[in-house]
């Protein structure tokens, strides 16, 4: 099926996709692998909250490793905003990198029994990987089922990205200049270009949810 989707350009189902009802947030985060520790500095959570807009961006952004946990509290801090203000909460990502970077930053810090740790990590958790019916229910005319792979795609999603050029190690290395620039519009340009970039992730996996759910549900 792979091989004859690829060479047709058809789509497969295998089955129905099923999504969780809530009100959905979607999820993405940035992080830093050259980060001088050598655990990875999220410098930013991003979020992209109803009413699923330009202006309906939400973050949390640090400057650098320094404010490291303060950028941990401020992402539970919302977690806790969004949960009292949406329920339920379906907080949608793209693979399993958000997940375990969560994991990863509760061990970092012993706050495995934090509330809103226990909760993004419990059995009834919010956390919702839109790779899964992906994965599961699709055939799709691609090489690789990268985020980027299937929302570009014409016959696809067909979402672009603002700055073509943009990507993960885009994303790092942009930060990386960010915090060795010392002009302090250029920094803001820098840091205005990485929020863009993260805000057009957030919205592909908006735009991924309703392409499953015309299709595919």
């Amino acid at each position: 099926l792979q091989a004859g989707s690829f060479l047709s350009g058809k789509v497969f189902q295998l089955g129905k996709a099923i999504l969780p009802e809530g009100t959905w947030i979607h999820f993405d985060i940035e992080d830093n692998p050259l980060t001088p520790n050598r655990e990875r500095h999220v410098y930013l959570w991003g979020f992209l909250i109803p009413a699923y807009t330009r202006e309906s961006f939400d973050y949390v952004w640090t400057d650098d490793e320094t404010g490291d946990y303060e950028g941990w509290l401020g992402f539970l801090q919302k977690i806790e905003e969004y949960r009292a203000r949406y329920s339920p909460l379906v907080l949608a990502h793209y693979s399993n990198h958000e997940k375990a970077t969560i994991r990863k930053y509760a061990e970092r810090y012993a706050m495995e029994n934090h509330t809103a740790v226990t909760w993004l990590l419990g059995d009834n958790s919010p956390l919702f990987d839109m790779q899964n019916p992906v994965l599961d229910c699709l055939v799709l005319p691609l090489q690789g089922y990268g985020l980027k792979d299937i929302c570009k795609h014409p016959d696809l999603v067909n979402f672009q990205w603002e700055n073509e050029e943009s990507g993960s190690q885009w994303s790092v290395v942009q930060f990386n200049r960010f915090r060795s620039e010392s002009n302090l519009t250029e920094k803001q340009k820098l840091k205005a270009e990485i929020l863009s970039y993260n805000r057009d992730d957030v919205t592909a996996t908006r735009r991924l949810e309703v392409w499953i759910r015309k299709l595919f549900c």
